[in-house]
């Protein structure tokens, strides 16, 4: 036994046992043999530039996929980018003249003349025989709405007038129409009812060319030389305006299967031409998709949406009535593809998240008078990268024809028109067994596991974002006089470089920031829980906050 004597501390330092000290017992395993009787390689990696750049949008697809929320899919989209992606925004009152193929090459849609009789064939018997017992009803709706005052303000003979009147005759026209059926359907009884929802659903369109600055950018620079003329994605906003629409708990069952002809094979327009060609608007904007409520609702799923046609109108009157088609197709196209795609983000699929099942979503589209109807099957939402040609499935609209209801004043009431309304309230959903099997076992963030002071930041930051309004610092950018006086011409040297565009320490360019890059946000004293934590946590897509 070899023992120490205290020298410097005898207080503090005694007999120290060097045995027990340096035999310390080994506690990691058995090293393995290295040697295995078959040889393992390690897997062959391209790294090439471009195919870097897809591992990493797979990745992030993948992460996106395997979010357990909707909540949290919605905030990983809008992750990586800090001010709002630059999107081309679709909105279905806005119809373009020369833009209906781009309309349909964009959101992969095969358009059939006619409503799909076949669909309806089990509700019409009881669709005309309570036609019947409506259209008295229905008439004195008419000549309330159309034939007498409903309000003291005088809207005068304009669009105004027409909103008004079409806003207040569609409401009374599904009061009627739901105490009719809600005596023999369950699903009308138990609906809920939005007025003017408010709509959105983003989305990646791929296999569109490079613009002449982005050609000209990949040119000058080394490493992306090769990719000078390589098809972009660009992310796309739709935008649906209608003026009514009811939610119910099921589904509608699909109309064709996926896996038909017309789901798979029908004709779509290749029109691959720059959105700004055709005048579509671009602007910064969150990855926004709403359908009228915030995801939680049981009743998520829609039964019916009803549109008004007045902006059909504005757009004859300016390009001549041989162009009434045109306004009507890109009006339903966009907003029906806009309504099933908000609903299938709200259902844990989304434009990196393939569908598993068709969705279909019924419209009516109306001035009161004229009335037309459709029903349109999203089979495929994901449109990035070179699905938007290489897909296998495509969606389909059914579009009927122009139908009047009532001649002027109230004469020669069409029962067709009534019956095939009825027949849409009729419908009945179809229960599915696993109909979100891309979300977790809660699905939403109010059963998240973390704390709820996370879960209700989360959410605050989530509506913030969805809100519609701007930064409260707008994306820098570069003006006009610098461009000419500090890019161009290097007139003004003696200024401090401080600017995103020149070169310093800090220079970073501000379409790269992330939504998560930000400073912590300070707690004061009086409000902390923990004296120690003096920063809130960070914003995190998986665990909610995070501390870095």
């Amino acid at each position: 036994m070899i023992k120490i004597r205290p020298v410097a501390a005898p207080s503090l330092l005694r007999f120290i046992k060097l045995e027990q000290v340096c035999t310390r017992p080994c506690h990691h395993a058995v090293a393995p043999n290295e040697y295995t009787d078959v040889p393992k390689y390690p897997p062959i990696v391209d790294m090439s530039r471009r195919a870097k750049k897809k591992r990493l949008k797979t990745a992030w697809h993948d992460k996106i996929t395997k979010l357990p929320t909707v909540e949290q899919k919605l905030m990983e989209l809008n992750l990586p980018k800090y001010y709002g992606y630059w999107s081309g925004h679709l909105i279905d009152v806005c119809p373009k003249l020369l833009g209906l193929n781009f309309i349909q090459y964009a959101t992969r849609t095969h358009v059939v003349n006619g409503l799909p009789e076949e669909y309806y064939s089990d509700v019409k018997n009881e669709a005309e025989r309570l036609t019947t017992a409506v259209t008295d009803k229905v008439e004195h709706l008419i000549h309330l709405n159309y034939n007498c005052p409903l309000s003291r303000r005088s809207f005068g003979p304009g669009r105004a007038s027409e909103r008004h009147s079409t806003q207040n005759f569609l409401l009374g026209l599904h009061r009627l129409m739901a105490s009719t059926v809600d005596s023999t359907v369950q699903h009308i009884k138990e609906s809920v009812v939005d007025m003017q929802p408010r709509v959105e659903a983003f989305w990646i369109l791929g296999g569109l060319p490079p613009d002449e600055m982005l050609r000209k950018t990949r040119k000058n620079y080394e490493p992306s030389k090769e990719l000078e003329n390589d098809l972009i994605d660009r992310t796309m906003q739709g935008v649906s305006t209608p003026r009514l629409g009811v939610r119910v708990t099921d589904g509608l069952p699909e109309v064709v299967s996926r896996d038909d002809p017309l789901a798979t094979s029908a004709f779509v327009p290749d029109n691959k031409l720059d959105p700004r060609a055709f005048g579509f608007r671009f602007q910064h904007k969150p990855a926004t998709t709403v359908t009228g409520f915030w995801p939680g609702e049981k009743k998520e799923h829609s039964q019916l949406w009803l549109h008004s046609r007045e902006f059909i109108t504005k757009f004859v009157e300016e390009y001549g009535e041989h162009n009434t088609d045109v306004a009507l197709h890109h009006m339903m196209i966009i907003s029906s593809f806009t309504q099933a795609l908000a609903h299938a983000a709200y259902l844990g699929f989304g434009p990196v998240t393939e569908l598993t099942y068709p969705l279909v979503q019924q419209s009516a589209i109306t001035d009161g008078q004229r009335w037309n109807f459709s029903v349109y099957q999203l089979n495929t939402c994901t449109l990035h990268s070179d699905l938007a040609t290489n897909n296998p499935h495509n969606n389909i609209l059914w579009l009927g024809e122009e139908q009047v209801l009532f001649e002027n004043g109230v004469k020669g009431l069409n029962a067709e028109v009534l019956t095939a309304l009825i027949s849409m309230y009729l419908k009945k959903g179809i229960e599915r067994d696993n109909p979100t099997p891309h979300l977790g076992s809660y699905k939403h963030l109010a059963d998240h596991p973390a704390s709820e002071e996370y879960r209700e930041m989360f959410q605050s930051h989530l509506h913030d974002l969805f809100s519609g309004r701007g930064r409260h610092f707008m994306k820098p950018e570069m003006y006009l006089w610098e461009k000419i006086y500090k890019k161009d011409f290097n007139t003004r040297f003696f200024e401090a470089r401080r600017r995103f565009f020149e070169n310093h320490y800090k220079q970073k360019d501000p379409g790269q920031r992330r939504l998560d890059e930000y400073s912590p946000i300070y707690i004061p004293k009086a409000k902390r829980k923990d004296r120690r934590v003096k920063y809130k946590p960070m914003l995190d897509s998986e665990e909610l906050y995070k501390y870095h």
